[in-house]
Formats: C-alpha cells, structure tokens, sequence
C-alpha cells in the first residue's frame, strides 16, 4: 500500500463524533470531486473499501443509499452514485459556498472539511523520498485555489498528461495543511523527517568541512616538507633564521603530526598559530634563497 493510500485509509478509522463533522468531511469530498451526470451525482473513489466506507456518511447526510459501481474504464477504483437535490445544489453553487462552509458549523467540521479535500483529491509523497503534496480539482482547480489562498496556504501550479495539479513542495506548508486537517499524526511525520534530514546535511556539512580541513593541511604540510628537503639537499637549510631553522628541522623529524601536536614539542611549548606562522616564514624564506641559487 502506497503511503498516500495509508494516510486515506487513516482517515477513514477517524471517529468523528458529531453528525455536522461527517457531513463536512462528505461535503470536503463533493466539493473537491463530485460530478453531475445524467442528473446523478457521482463520486469516483481509489477501491472498493474506501466506497464502503463512505455509504454510511451519504445516507446519513442525504438519506439516500449510492449505487456502487466499477468505472467503465475498469481498475480498482469505484464510483458511488446517488440522486440528491440537495447534493446537486451544493455542486452548482458558487465558490463563495466552498470558503464559509466549514466555518458555519462546530470546531472539528474545518478539519473534517480538509480531511474531505485530501481524501478525494490528494496525493503525499513517503517523506522518507520527497516533500509532495498535490490535488488535483478538474475544473475547479482555480476556485479551490483561491480557498487555498484564504486559509493561508499558497499550492504552486502546474499540469501533468493535461490535468491541472496544484501542489506543496515544502514541508512547512505540508504540516500547515495536514494540520489544518486534523490528521497530526501525518503531520508530524513531516516535521520529524524535516528534522531528520537538517540534522543529517548539518552532519554531512561539519564532516565535508573537517575532511576540506584536513584536506588543507595535509596538502600544506606536504608542500612545507618539500621547501625544507629542497633546502637541507641544497646546504640552504642552516641559513635560516634559528627559530626557523629549529622549526624545519623539528618539522622534518616529526613529518606526521599535526599542527597542534609538533607545537607541543618545542621548549617551551608555542602555540599552534605561532608555529603555522613560523612555517608560512619558512616556505617564503625558502623560495627566497632557492630563487639567489638560480
């Protein structure tokens, strides 16, 4: 079962508790998807289990009894089917019906009302592979737009094989909708996948920046042992400063340790800085008296 399918099917074990919640997650799903045919209403469902589920919820809200149907097309999906005046009217009403009709009923019919919108026209992505939530609305893609807009929610717009998509690619806005919906649960498996994934760049950037580092260094010091071998077979090395020269000879006979650690075996001790500046010296004292010998 695909994720997208588990989070519908989450759905659909919800309790909503009040008859006004299940008529607004029925009329989340009408809004989004129903269509008029032959003066029938028909409502296009992915299997045959979650067209079961929702007879109840239309006999409750229109007392009626849908015809459940396999598209002529074919497939797993199910088409429910059912005559309702009422029904009829909610579809043909204008857009300003779709944006203050949750708000008329108790708290849970927004979130029913979402949990309606997703269930008939959302897709997720596993956020384990990717962020992605999209609907698709047919023809009522720029009425359910303008809803989007003024429940805070700004979907991108694109089309696919000539059907109009409005989707999320961030998981911000992600969580906002599931959220709104009432279905937490996925919600927060988006924040806790965002998460998962800021802590691993974050890791991976420390790590490629310590590997640069080393990187760095290691070709640095590399670089100042040549300059110091190129000196001693020259005889240049003695004409160094005797600090430097110190530095040279103590870096040659200590050729793998770092910064840090080759500053600890001079007496006194120098600092690590003191010691990277004393071999930048080295290097451009080198080149000097390599360049006299020309």
């Amino acid at each position: 079962m695909s994720f997208s399918k588990e989070q519908k099917q989450g759905i659909l074990t919800e309790s909503y508790k009040l008859p006004c919640c299940r008529r607004s997650f029925l009329v989340g799903i009408l809004l989004s998807k129903g269509e008029i045919r032959d003066g029938r209403i028909v409502i296009r469902t992915d299997g045959e289990e979650s067209a079961a589920a929702l007879l109840p919820f239309l006999s409750e809200a229109f007392g009626k009894t849908a015809a459940v149907t396999t598209p002529a097309g074919g497939g797993r999906g199910r088409e429910l089917s059912f005559s309702s005046p009422s029904a009829e009217r909610l579809l043909l009403g204008n857009s300003e019906e779709i944006l203050y009709y949750p708000s008329l009923r108790c708290q849970g019919c927004r979130g029913a009302f979402f949990a309606g919108i997703f269930f008939a026209a959302g897709r997720v992505s596993d956020p384990k592979k990717q962020f992605c939530l999209e609907f698709s609305f047919g023809n009522r893609t720029k009425m359910m737009n303008s809803f989007f807009a003024e429940t805070g929610l700004s979907p991108k717009y694109t089309e696919r094989r000539g059907e109009k998509i409005l989707y999320f690619k961030d998981s911000a806005s992600i969580e906002d909708f599931f959220a709104l919906a009432g279905m937490n649960r996925t919600a927060f498996l988006f924040m806790n996948f965002k998460i998962e994934n800021e802590f691993r760049n974050n890791a991976n950037r420390v790590t490629n920046c310590e590997t640069n580092n080393i990187r760095k260094a290691v070709t640095a010091g590399a670089g100042q042992i040549a300059k110091i071998e190129e000196l001693e077979r020259r005889g240049l090395l003695s004409r160094l400063p005797e600090e430097l020269d110190r530095t040279a000879r103590l870096r040659l006979a200590y050729r793998d340790l770092s910064l840090y650690q080759l500053s600890q075996k001079f007496v006194p001790p120098i600092t690590k800085s003191g010691l990277s500046h004393r071999l930048s010296k080295i290097v451009k004292t080198a080149d000097e008296l390599l360049a006299e010998r020309k």
